[in-house]
This record gives structure tokens, C-alpha cells and sequence, in this order.
């Protein structure tokens, strides 16, 4: 109750200190808009264009296809704060000491949100904050909602009982088309209600949603999308207790108390987890095809999906993730983006960095930093 307190509390400072711009584009002012898609914990294997067997990802599959998908991104952190807030702010996490889920970016440092809005941007976020400070937000947002969440049922084990920590739990009672039900969808549908209705330009819509993270549960229509079985057969998780991996994997089951579990189980979760990344999935589909029918949005807009870390979902008979865990299927995410005029199919294994998204978005936008590193741009306009 008092963190939703503390939300409604944030939404009614971030308005009344910004308020509602209503300004349009000035003549001969030809950035781009953005639109940027970041679900929690969704790594980048369990994705079809990244080389999953059989997972359903049609639209991230088909983003990539009218845009640059980066094959080798990976994320500076695995705990969601400190990762996000290396994306915004360019920097890696220890130069300000942004290492856990509670130091977060202070008014005094710069971020792309800040630069953009400060450049005539209306900066428009739907979903969880886990990056500002209460002094940083109003400077670098300008309205803010906290629609976030995906449904699910309750899972099989009480607390108390091995299994719990698990984070198993059970399909809701509700679709995945029910935006009431589903704060990650509902976000999706105020930021097209927004587009719809004369925006103002160029702006940023930040959706940043609860995305695959546990518990392992799902929507109606999504939790038994795939089975244990398929996961078995077709994408065999990394087996537990392998040699020279750090001690905390085998302190994860042990502290979970998930010793007692068989593979069966595991493969389980992992099954879950997928039909979570293809509600993901689903979400997307809902949010391009909203953009692309209004043309004269979508011919200036660009469009990025990416995400924080990844996570465990039964890979080593492990759970969600580790703060600072160095293992690929928790820093390599999906990136991709498709932006105004730029090429279509192109695919880059060089490896880039998630906070390269800093410079790139800065660039586009034609701000002024004084120091600039790696942007994507170019390889996002050239094959």
C-alpha cells in the first residue's frame, strides 16, 4: 500500500511540476520520434531471431526484419536498477555507484531522458521506475503512469515448503488481451491512445514493463503455450553443478532449497517462461501494428526493443538471476531497432553494449554532448 501510495504521489508531482506540453513540432524540425519497448528479465535466446527452436516471437521476429537486429547485446548489470540505469545514463554502473536497486539517478547526472527532454522532447513513460531518484524524475520526464504487470494464478507451493522459492506459479484467470488485467498491455494502449490523438512532436514513449520476470506465471492463454516436453526434446537446458562455474550456482539451489527438484521440473518453468516471452511477444505486435496505422506517425518514428538482463528459468536448475552474474543468458538481450529510412534485414554479430542506446538516441535527436562514444546509428541506416 505505501509503495502505491508513493507512486500516486510521484504521478501528481511529475504533472503538476512539468504539466501537459502541448507544443508542436517547429517548422523544418525533421527528429525522430521514439518509441522504446523494454520488458524485464527477456533474454535474448529464448527469442526467435536470435535462434530459439521453437518459440512463437512473429513480430520481434518481423521488427528485425524491417530494421537491425543486434545478435551479440549485452546488458552492463543483471539486476535491474543498476542496468537500466547504466542504459540511460552512458556510464558504467561503479562510476557513480549505481551497483544495487536502490541507488538510483540523481537530478545532478546526466541521462538520455534529460538531454531529449531538455531538446524539446515530450517525454511520455508508461510502466515501473526503477531508474530516477524523486528529484531526477520531474527533470527528465514529462508524465508519468504506473501501468505495469501481467497476470497469473497462484502457484503450487506455500510458503515454508521447498518449492516456494521456486517462483512457480500458475496460469491466470484472465486473457492476455484483458489490459485491465495486464498493466504491460495497458501501457501499450495509452501510448497508441496518446499517439492517436494530435501529439505532441517529437516525443518519447517509454514502455518499460514487467516483461518475462518471475514468478513463472501467465496469462490464460499463454501458460501452457509450450511444454516441458518440447523444452526437453527440443532446447535441453545446461545441466546443474557444472565444473568451474562460480560457487553461488550451486549456493542459488541450495539457499532456494531446489535440490530435491528433477529435471522435469525445471524444464517446466522454462516452458512457462516462454509463453511469457511470446506475450511479450504479443504485446509488441499490438504496439507496431498501432504505430504503423498511423502513417504519418510511423513514417518518423523509430522503434527499440530491448531489455535489463536476462534470466535463469531453469537453466541450472536456476531461478530469475544473479547481481553480477557474468553468464551469457543473463547480460545477452535482445536490441533491436527500426528506425526512419533505415535499412531492413540487417543483422550485426559485432557485440554492442545496451548503454550504447545513450549515444545512439542523443545522436538521432541532434544533441549536443560534449563527449560522444559508439552509436548505433550508422549500422542501423547502412547494411
Amino acid at each position: 500500500m505505501a509503495l502505491k501510495f508513493r507512486c500516486y504521489v510521484m504521478v501528481f508531482v511529475v504533472a503538476v511540476l512539468v504539466g501537459f506540453s502541448t507544443g508542436k513540432r517547429a517548422p523544418g524540425d525533421t527528429r525522430p520520434n521514439f518509441v522504446i519497448y523494454v520488458p524485464d528479465e527477456t533474454r535474448a535466446e529464448s527469442i526467435g531471431v536470435y535462434g530459439h527452436p521453437f518459440v512463437k516471437t512473429p513480430n520481434l521476429d518481423a521488427l528485425a526484419a524491417n530494421g537491425t537486429v543486434f545478435k551479440e547485446a549485452h546488458v552492463l548489470h543483471t539486476q535491474c536498477a543498476p542496468s537500466r540505469c547504466a542504459m540511460i545514463t552512458g556510464r558504467y554502473m561503479h562510476v557513480l555507484g549505481h551497483r544495487t536497486q536502490t541507488h538510483l539517478v540523481q537530478a545532478y547526472e546526466p541521462n538520455f531522458f534529460r538531454y531529449l527532454k531538455d531538446a524539446g522532447y515530450h517525454v511520455l513513460w508508461h510502466g515501473k521506475n526503477d531508474m530516477f531518484s524523486q528529484a531526477a524524475f520531474p527533470l527528465s520526464v514529462s508524465n508519468w503512469t504506473h501501468d505495469i504487470g501481467i497476470s497469473e494464478g497462484k502457484g503450487p507451493f506455500k510458503f515454508g515448503e521447498k518449492g516456494y522459492y521456486s517462483f512457480l506459479a500458475g496460469p491466470s484467470k484472465k486473457y492476455g488481451n484483458d489490459s485491465k488485467a495486464n498493466g504491460d498491455y495497458r501501457a501499450v494502449e495509452m501510448g497508441l491512445e496518446f499517439m492517436q490523438n494530435n501529439p505532441p512532436e517529437p516525443f518519447v514513449i517509454f514502455l518499460p514493463g514487467f516483461g518475462a520476470h518471475p514468478s513463472y506465471g501467465a496469462p490464460k492463454d499463454y501458460f501452457n503455450m509450450y511444454s516441458a516436453e518440447q523444452v526437453s526434446t527440443h532446447a535441453p537446458l545446461r545441466p546443474p553443478h557444472v565444473a568451474n562455474k562460480p560457487k553461488y550456482h550451486d549456493g542459488i539451489i541450495k539457499y532456494r532449497e531446489l535440490e530435491s527438484f528433477n529435471q522435469t521440473f525445471f524444464d517446466e518453468i522454462n516452458a512457462i517462461y516462454l509463453g511469457r516471452v511470446s506475450y511479450v511477444d504479443w504485446i509488441l505486435g499490438q504496439l507496431v501494428s498501432g504505430i504503423d496505422a498511423l502513417p504519418d506517425i510511423a513514417k518518423n518514428t523509430a522503434i527499440f526493443v530491448t531489455s535489463d538482463h536476462g534470466d535463469f528459468s531453469g537453466d541450472y536448475h536456476l531461478v530469475e538471476k544473479w547481481p553480477g552474474g557474468l553468464d551469457d543468458i543473463l547480460t545477452r538481450v535482445p536490441l533491436i531497432g527500426r528506425i526512419p529510412g533505415g535499412v531492413k534485414g540487417n543483422v550485426v554479430d559485432a557485440p554492442v553494449n545496451v548503454f550504447d542506446l545513450f549515444y545512439t538516441l542523443t545522436d538521432m535527436a541532434k544533441c549536443r554532448l560534449t563527449s560522444r562514444t559508439y552509436t548505433l546509428l550508422a549500422v542501423c541506416c547502412h547494411s
